[in-house]
């Protein structure tokens, strides 16, 4: 199975006609590696669906009561193999807002990092109301289209217990939306800087 990451990495590039752009093509890549596959999800179930998405684009799934975070594909463990799906390291992923439909019927998921996710945009943290009643943990810093709309779509998540923040350039007002996050997250430990 070929992943995004090694696709992009490697030495075969893909002929792309002139009369298109490779940012155009690559963006469809992108988007074809993260939309939902349907059929799959009946096959596989939303947990198996959820971490063949991350790995695919070079994204880390740790899976509850395992011992190691999974990091390749090709080292899943084998279909019949019940996973439930606890953690999500999107570090330097090339996850997209369209892949987090993943999460839905995700009911074990409690943390995840956004880290360095170039493709990551404000409609991926609207989504993650997929996993209000279990997210308790999350991380998003160094991801450059991250705006305070975007954070603030975190207001809903009423499970969190921690939050972190950092190097979000488009994050304008931010004492602004610490005092609204705290707001509406009284509970949540927040460690939120520019």
């Amino acid at each position: 199975m070929f992943t995004l990451h090694a696709l992009r990495h490697s030495a075969v590039r893909p002929t792309v006609p002139q009369w298109t752009s490779s940012r155009n093509f690559w963006g469809w890549v992108n988007m074809m590696f993260n939309r939902v596959d349907e059929k799959r999800l009946k096959l596989v179930g939303p947990d198996r669906l959820c971490a063949e998405w991350l790995l695919r684009n070079g994204a880390k799934v740790k899976f509850l009561n395992a011992s190691h975070v999974q990091e390749h594909y090709n080292l899943l463990p084998d279909e019949s193999v019940r996973t439930l799906v606890e953690e999500l390291d999107g570090t330097e992923s090339g996850i997209m807002h369209i892949g987090f439909d993943h999460l839905k019927g995700l009911k074990h998921l409690r943390k995840i990092k956004l880290h360095k996710c170039v493709y990551l945009q404000n409609q991926a943290l609207a989504k993650l109301i997929l996993v209000t009643d279990t997210l308790e943990d999350l991380e998003v810093s160094s991801c450059k289209n991250i705006s305070d709309h975007g954070l603030l779509c975190l207001k809903d998540l009423k499970k969190l217990k921690h939050l972190v923040t950092y190097e979000l350039p488009y994050v304008k007002n931010l004492s602004d939306v610490e005092k609204q996050l705290k707001q509406a997250l009284p509970e949540c430990k927040m460690n939120l800087r520019p």
